[in-house]
Formats: structure tokens, C-alpha cells, sequence
């Protein structure tokens, strides 16, 4: 994992990459060497930084856009979009360095995850009911199967589907991948009972999962940020790399920011995101949450109790009616807490910060960039989980007169050693300007 943070005013845009990377199918080992920011033109003041994955699907990241940048040479776009969409659209030429065989792996674990999720929520439910005295019957548990797989295919549909990636298609290749499905369902729900419904509906399900924009656990984030030829204010574009399925790229643009007239300042954390979060609104990101089931908790005593002191005076019927109304009645109270607190840490923390923020030079953006993600890293040091943010912090500034200017920027060599390699970008126009290296 890492943690990333992009910072855009209407001068500059700062972006700072921790240099932790987890290798290992268990997540066992961490290095602190890994480089997650590249310049992405060698004449334009644009960047791409990456997360998640370190790879598309075998190509490592940093070969991928150091190649697309060599192939774009002098070529400009006008907009931030256009060269998010270019590099992506870039992926689809390296499909033929993903085999097949990777790719049909690809379709087995992520349909073999959706099945483990059913399986272990399903199992979960059937412990409850013998804990409780009651044990369910075969046809209980298939439908306990049903419910779950009909709500992850509800789910998955609202997530919407990734152009391309039509039900034909993935429906072809969870054939070649998996050549006796009925089979499969078995094995993976491990001894649950099934019918040809259930086994109808998980490929339903599986069909979904693959066409979905919803990412899975091998899914990379991709950041390209800075000016476009066209544009005199700094944008982001924001994309998701998911893969390869049927030789299509599984990718889709989850948002994007361009400062101006309406938003003149902005701050976006990437991957873990925590303890930008605490720092925006002054709580923890999950402390909300936990303080609405708190207060849902402390109405629905107090309703109780009410409840309690007037049943005497009122006929079953009217109580009844009574308590129901109070239960609408919690919901509207407990969002109406959340909303005032919302606004109340919005006022009090991030709405002040944000308008220092828009003003800030470029030095002290670049500097907030680095604490940001620095905040994390020592989280993570000073806490029992994994330190998996940490190590040197890259950081560079991107503005629209001076290009992309590296303020930190980690070497696996000692430079001194190898002055040829930083006079690589010399024949490029401007490179000596926007500090490119190959």
C-alpha cells in the first residue's frame, strides 16, 4: 500500500509519493525503494503517479509510462483528460505481453472471490443459528445462497459496466477459464448444498463481477495531473486499471478536478487516506459514523423507555402506532446529527484550511504535500499494524511557467557517479526546464 497526496491551487499543483511497496501473495515483505511518480511528457508540465498495484498486469508501472512518455516525444494535448485518456488508451498495446494464461488466472480468482465472500457469509450465518438452538435446513442455507449472490449481483449492476466488456464476452472466456463451472461452484462453496439455480445465478454473478467497474484486490489507481496546453489552471484525472479480461484493459475514470472559477483549490489523498482525512475535518474518518450508530443507539433506549412509561396510559393499538412513528422518527434525527456535524467540522477545520490552501506559494504547497503523507508514515510507525507507508517522500512541483520541478527525488545510485544519466533528456525541447530524467 502507500499513501499519495496531490495538492492544486490556481498557481501549482504539489505531489508527494511515499516509497513503500508489499510484495509477496501474503503481504509478508515491505521495501521502502519503490518510485511511484513520473514525469509523463518530456515538454509539457504534466505527471503521473500510481498506487495500488505495482504493475499492469506484469509490465511494471514505471516501464509502461516511461515508454508511453518516449512515444509521445513532442506530441501536446490540450487538457489533463486527454492525457489520462491517452495513457490508458496507451495500455491496449501491451495486451499482447499479457498471455492468456494470465489473463483466464485473472477470471479464476476474481470469480473465486466472489464465491469465498458468499461462502463465508453464508457459513457465518449458519454458526449463528446453531449457536442460537436452531439449525437451518438444506433448503434454508440455498436460500441464504441465493439472497447473497442476488444482492452481489445487485451491487455490481449499480456499480455499472466498463465499455467494452460485454456479457458475450466474458461469458466466452469464464468457459475457456473454467471448463466445468457446476463443478467449480462446489469446490469453492466448499460443501454448501446447491441446486441448478444457484449455479445459474453465480454465473450471473461472475459475468457481472468481471464486467463492473469495480475494482478488485490486484486493481491499480492511476493520478495524471498538471496544465494542459489549454489550460491555465492545473487539473487531475483519476482512473482505475484493473487488469486484462478477453484482452480488453479493465479501466474506467473514477473522477476528476479542474481548478478555475468554481473550485479554486483542492486536496486529494490516494490509497490510505486516513489520516489526510483526520487532518481535513479534525476526526477520524470512521469516528462519524461510529458517533451516528452511538446516538441511533442512545434514541432507540430512549424510545424504549418512553415507551415504556406511556404503554399504561394507551391501548396496544395506539402504542404500537406510537412507537412506530418515534422509529421514523430516529432516522431523520440520527442524519440530521450527522449532517450538523459534517457541517460543523467543515467550518471549523477544512473549510479555514482550504482558504489558505488557494493562496499558498509553491514551496509551501509542496511542503503541506510532504507533511501529508509523512503524518501517515509515522502513524503507521507508531502503531502495531504494517508499516506500509514509509520510506523517502518524492515531491515535486508542477506549475504552468516552470514545468515539473523535482523538490525530493530518491536515486537507487549515488548520482555523483553517474552524471551521463541526468544528461539523457538534454536533446528534448525544454527538458533541462520541467527537470525530466528518463
Amino acid at each position: 500500500m502507500t499513501t499519495e497526496v496531490v495538492i492544486l491551487n490556481r498557481g501549482a499543483v504539489a505531489i508527494a509519493a511515499d516509497s513503500a511497496v508489499t510484495v509477496g501473495l501474503h503481504g509478508r515483505k515491505i521495501y521502502n525503494t519503490a518510485n511511484k511518480l513520473f514525469p509523463l511528457s518530456t515538454v509539457e508540465p504534466v505527471a503521473a503517479m500510481v498506487y495500488g498495484a505495482g504493475s499492469f498486469a506484469s509490465i511494471p508501472w514505471e516501464t509502461v509510462i516511461k515508454e508511453h512518455r518516449r512515444q509521445l516525444a513532442t506530441t501536446s494535448y490540450g487538457s489533463v483528460d486527454e492525457y489520462a485518456e491517452a495513457l490508458v488508451g496507451y495500455l491496449s498495446s501491451l495486451v499482447q505481453h499479457v498471455s492468456l494464461e494470465e489473463q483466464r488466472e485473472r477470471v479464476v480468482m476474481a470469480v473465486w472471490l466472489d464465491l469465498d465472500s458468499v461462502r463465508v457469509s453464508v457459513e457465518r450465518t449458519v454458526l449463528d443459528a446453531e449457536s442460537a438452538g436452531s439449525s437451518l435446513t438444506e433448503a434454508q442455507i440455498r436460500s441464504e445462497i441465493l439472497s447473497r449472490i442476488n444482492a452481489r449481483i445487485s451491487h455490481l449492476e449499480q456499480c455499472g459496466f466498463i465499455d467494452g466488456m460485454s456479457a458475450m464476452l466474458v461469458g466466452r472466456e469464464i468457459s475457456a477459464a473454467i471448463k466445468d463451472w457446476p463443478a467449480f461452484v462446489d469446490e469453492y462453496l466448499n460443501g454448501l448444498p446447491t441446486n441448478s439455480e444457484i449455479k445459474r445465478r453465480a454465473l450471473v454473478m461472475a459475468r457481472a463481477s468481471l464486467r463492473a467497474a469495480q475494482q478488485s484486490p490486484w486493481y491499480s489507481g492511476l493520478v495524471v495531473t498538471g496544465f494542459g496546453t489549454e489550460q491555465l489552471f492545473p487539473a487531475l484525472s483519476h482512473y482505475i486499471v484493473d487488469g486484462v479480461v478477453a484482452g480488453r484493459v479493465r479501466a474506467w475514470k473514477v473522477d476528476g478536478v479542474c481548478i478555475g472559477e468554481e473550485q479554486s483549490a483542492g486536496i486529494y489523498p490516494f490509497a490510505q487516506e486516513d489520516m489526510v482525512a483526520t487532518f481535513m475535518d479534525g476526526i477520524h474518518p470512521g469516528y462519524r459514523g461510529a458517533l451516528k450508530e452511538f446516538v441511533g443507539e442512545a434514541i432507540d433506549l430512549l424510545i424504549q423507555h418512553f415507551g415504556d412509561q406511556v404503554k399504561g396510559s394507551l391501548s396496544a393499538t395506539e402504542h404500537s402506532a406510537l412507537l412506530d412513528e418515534m422509529s421514523l422518527a430516529r432516522a431523520n434525527i440520527a442524519d440530521h446529527f450527522q449532517d450538523r456535524l459534517r457541517d460543523f467540522l467543515k467550518d471549523k477545520n477544512s473549510d479555514p484550511i482550504m482558504s489558505i490552501v488557494e493562496l499558498l506559494p509553491k514551496e509551501e504547497i509542496a511542503e503541506m504535500a510532504e507533511a501529508l503523507v509523512n503524518l501517515t508514515s509515522f502513524k503507521r510507525r507508531v502503531t502495531p499494524e504494517a508499516e506500509t507507508v514509509g520510506g523517502p517522500i518524492d515531491v515535486a512541483v508542477i506549475s504552468k511557467g516552470d514545468g515539473l520541478v523535482w523538490i525530493k527525488r530518491k536515486h537507487y545510485f549515488a548520482p555523483e557517479l553517474n552524471p551521463r544519466y541526468f544528461g539523457r533528456g538534454q536533446g528534448f525541447p525544454n527538458a533541462a526546464m520541467i527537470g525530466v530524467r528518463p
